[in-house]
Order: structure tokens, then C-alpha cells, then sequence
């Protein structure tokens, strides 16, 4: 397969890592390269924000520019759109579903997930930015049981196709389970800290790999971890100098990594579950680790 630039590249023959492949070829991701820089197109001030890629990095976290981020989906509550609750975030992998936590199809406050939000930036953000959609179907891996933290993942199907543009495209999944990642980006707009609100702007922060020992260490067994920390279905990353975390509000969103295919793409490795209060230094949060469930994802959004 060729991209717009003369670039091949060649199928794998495992679906999730081929999609992957025809995004890079077929959508105009808002990011170029600009040497030890990336450029992301800015439609508010219509030109291009630069941005170090060392730095691309919530608790600790900065602020995201417009389009860094296109597959990041905030996910509502209650009767209806108008005045949904936003309270999880989440992934869009392909034209109809989103990744996400299990324990995010239901709030305790809200009741069930109905909505989902793409395109945004802030919070604040007019209501012409946008894009909503009704929940069709939430699936969760159907090992999850609540209030178990193991198997934390889920798929959430719209209502309608959903169209890509440049603030709405999707990221592609890690299928490497052999693959270890020292760093890693987190977003969300969940607290900016133990106790904060809730962020308007988009935040990322740059998180560090945890050992699996340091994992158990900081998570052992307990009621809703019964057997500990488990390495084959989860992963721990924090900020082991710092403040850096996920916070609440995060819960769904991604854990991700630049794409092996293209710089200006991200790939999903994991996915915000469940930590110890957030922005405590030395802290970190468990991901659960998206390649453990790539059969899974694939039956139902690749059949």
C-alpha cells in the first residue's frame, strides 16, 4: 500500500494493525514535521502551532493544542444532551466505536453512558465544535466484574457513522504484547489534582513506565485487586520524581504512545482505570494494556 507521499506500506494480516495502515493512508492527520518540531493546525488562529516533539507531553500536565489529540472522546451522562454530565473520557479507534473503560458505562451519580463528544478541545468550546452522538451499544469485556478492577475495558458503538475531519480521526492499537514503552503520553480532562476541578482545556503529561515488581509493590492484593497487580492485562505508569497522574475525570481515556507508522499518530497501549489518589509524587495509576484484548476489540469492530 502507498501513501499521498509515495511511502509504502505492507499489511500484517491482523485487522487492528492494517485499519491502522489505512489511516494513515487515507486521512489527513492536522500534524506535520518540522524537524525536531511538530506542527499542528490551529483552525482558531488559522495557522500552524508549533510544538517540541520531546515534549508532546491531569495532574502535572499541560495544556493540548487544537487537533494534538483528534481521537480523544469525552463520554455523557443523564436525561439528555443538553445537560449531560462529562465524566469519562475515551479513544476513537474506527468509524463507529470508541474504547474505553468498563466502569465508565455506568456512573453511580449519573446512571448509564447515553453520549458521546468528539471534536472539542475545551470544555468551553462552542457548541458548533461539538460533534455528539447517542450511545448505540455499550460493550464490556465480558470478564469484568465489577467491583473488580481486572479486565477495565470496554467498546461503546454511536448511534451514527461518525465522519473524520481534522479534530476527528482515529488512533491506532498497540498489538505487540511483547512491546514495553519507557514513556508515554496521558490525556484527559479530568482534575488538574487531588481534590481540583475538573479541566476545561485538554491536558496531557508525560508518564513513566513502572517494573511489574514496582507495580505489585504499589498495588497488591486487596479486595478489589484480589490477586494484586496482574502484568499480563494491566500496566502502571506515573511520574516517579514529580507529580505527574491521571486524575479523576480521566477514567477511559487513552495511555499512548507515537505511532511506529507516522509521528503526527498516536497508539493506544493502554487504558485509565484505577489509581490511589492522583498527584501525589511517586504516585502512579493502572492502565489496562490494550494488547491483551486486540481479539477481542477485532470480532466486534472488524468482524
Amino acid at each position: 500500500m502507498v501513501d499521498r507521499f509515495g511511502l509504502h506500506y505492507f499489511k500484517s494480516h491482523q485487522k487492528a494493525e492494517d485499519k491502522c495502515i489505512e489511516y494513515v493512508i487515507d486521512e489527513q492527520y492536522p500534524c506535520q514535521l518540522q524537524g525536531g518540531m511538530q506542527r499542528y493546525l490551529d483552525d482558531d488562529r488559522n495557522c500552524y502551532a508549533y510544538t517540541p516533539t520531546a515534549v508532546l507531553t491531569v495532574a502535572g500536565g499541560m495544556d493540548a493544542g487544537r487537533g494534538q489529540y483528534p481521537h480523544m472522546t469525552l463520554l455523557g451522562y443523564g436525561d439528555d444532551m443538553e445537560s449531560a454530565q462529562w465524566l469519562c473520557g475515551g479513544s476513537l479507534i474506527s468509524h463507529r466505536y470508541i474504547l474505553t473503560a468498563a466502569h465508565c458505562l455506568h456512573s453511580e451519580t449519573s446512571g448509564p453512558l447515553k453520549f458521546i463528544a468528539l471534536g472539542i478541545l475545551k470544555r468551553s468550546d462552542q457548541e458548533n465544535l461539538w460533534h455528539k452522538y447517542n450511545v448505540r451499544k455499550s460493550i464490556p469485556y465480558p470478564e469484568y466484574k465489577p467491583p473488580s478492577k481486572y479486565h477495565d475495558i470496554a467498546l461503546v458503538e454511536s448511534d451514527k457513522w461518525i465522519k473524520f475531519n481534522h479534530h476527528i480521526l482515529p488512533a491506532c492499537l498497540n498489538t505487540d504484547d511483547t512491546a514495553e514503552h519507557s514513556i508515554a503520553f496521558g490525556t484527559g480532562w479530568g482534575t488538574t489534582g487531588h481534590r481540583k476541578s475538573l479541566a476545561d482545556n485538554l491536558q496531557t503529561v508525560v508518564l513513566s513506565m513502572y517494573t511489574e515488581a514496582e507495580c505489585y509493590t504499589y498495588y497488591p492484593e486487596h479486595r478489589n485487586l484480589v490477586d494484586g497487580y496482574n502484568h499480563t492485562t494491566q500496566m502502571c505508569y506515573g511520574d516517579m520524581d514529580g507529580i505527574n497522574d491521571t486524575c479523576e475525570g480521566d477514567s477511559g481515556g487513552p495511555l499512548q504512545v507515537h505511532s511506529h507508522l507516522s509521528s503526527c499518530m498516536y497508539t493506544l497501549i493502554g487504558v485509565t482505570s484505577y489509581g490511589r489518589p492522583c498527584g501525589v509524587a511517586g504516585g502512579s495509576g493502572i492502565y489496562t494494556r490494550v494488547s491483551a484484548y486486540i481479539s477481542w476489540i477485532e470480532k466486534i469492530v472488524w468482524p
